[in-house]
């Protein structure tokens, strides 16, 4: 429909759109952030521990183009992690908590959980986190 429209009105209600997406991704972020910290207190006991947690994505434009990380400190904890269940439990909790706290399912379907360690980033992008999920 908003292709239909005239290109001045396009040109127009694009400062609108802009307000709206920004809205969007604040509220998309917010669940995400709610919801990953639910997943991170329902592991906090397991071993190896999740050093940290990154998310991003193009939410605004589609809900599947989030992408949550768990970052483990070793590279042997990441296969740890991946030889007992704990990634694949991760990947579960976080799709089902998403979903919980209200993330469109369209998103939860298709988002993407990753998994990486602080010695990958420190070893291939020198630690910087920017570089390395670029």
């Amino acid at each position: 429909m908003y292709d239909r429209l005239p290109l001045s009105v396009r040109k127009a209600l694009y400062p609108l759109q802009l307000k709206v997406r920004a809205v969007r991704q604040r509220r998309l972020n917010g669940i995400a952030k709610s919801a990953i910290t639910r997943v991170l207190d329902a592991v906090a006991a397991r071993k190896p521990s999740v050093q940290k947690h990154i998310f991003y994505g193009a939410s605004t434009i589609h809900p599947r183009y989030l992408v949550s990380w768990y970052i483990f400190q070793t590279d042997r904890d990441l296969e740890t992690a991946r030889e007992s269940g704990l990634t694949s439990d991760l990947d579960t909790f976080t799709r089902a908590e998403l979903n919980n706290c209200g993330y469109p399912k369209e998103g939860t379907e298709t988002m993407r959980v990753a998994f990486t360690s602080e010695e990958d980033v420190q070893n291939k992008a020198g630690g910087n986190y920017y570089l390395y999920f670029k």
